[in-house]
């Protein structure tokens, strides 16, 4: 697995083994940040089921200011340390070992708001996203606390693509999703209460 552009393109990154753990492909990757773009300049960045972190890094590597990385397991959490190291990009990063849903992860005003937030659960999580599915709790909280910014920040969903993403929500909207073989990706961004 390789970081796939700006100034650590090509450097690569450790993966950690087993099944527990999806990297997302390099191809999905660079689709996702060619359409982010610019948007990525000088962007705070939160990626919640960090897995080996290439993500996150990814950003970093993109023109992202800083980066947040959530994993729940430890032995992963000392992977992203590594591969940060390998980067020197330990002063941009913070890792924190803990559940992407607890509340404690991401509390709003700790480092945010986030100018940007991935979020690649394993996708059987993701096969029905609704407001009252673990992952549409998710969503919800990172909007209403204002751990992502509104109006201007947005939330990259990873999902198989087979997944059923209820289109209709209170506080924030989806904007695109772009699939790319068995995964989607699907875009959201806030709505801002006072228009």
């Amino acid at each position: 697995m390789r970081i796939t552009g700006g100034i650590h393109r090509g450097r690569v990154l450790e993966a950690p083994g087993g099944r527990q753990v999806r990297p997302t492909s390099d191809r999905v990757r660079e689709a996702l940040f060619s359409i982010l773009g610019a948007r990525l300049d000088g962007a705070r960045v939160l990626d919640l089921f960090a897995g080996s972190g290439a993500l996150g890094l990814d950003a970093l590597s993109r023109g992202a200011t800083s980066c947040r990385f959530v994993e729940e397991d430890r032995r992963v959490c000392d992977l992203i340390r590594r591969n940060i190291a390998s980067l020197g990009l330990e002063e941009r990063c913070d890792v924190v070992r803990g559940d992407a849903f607890s509340p404690t992860v991401a509390p709003s005003g700790s480092d945010g708001p986030f100018d940007l937030v991935l979020i690649d659960p394993p996708y059987r999580m993701t096969a029905d996203v609704t407001p009252v599915t673990s992952v549409g709790r998710l969503l919800t909280r990172l909007w209403v606390e204002g751990i992502v910014d509104v109006p201007a920040g947005l939330v990259v969903l990873e999902h198989d693509r087979r997944a059923r993403i209820d289109e209709t929500w209170e506080h924030f909207v989806i904007s695109d999703t772009r699939t790319y073989g068995d995964t989607s990706l699907t875009f959201m961004t806030g709505i801002d209460a006072d228009e």
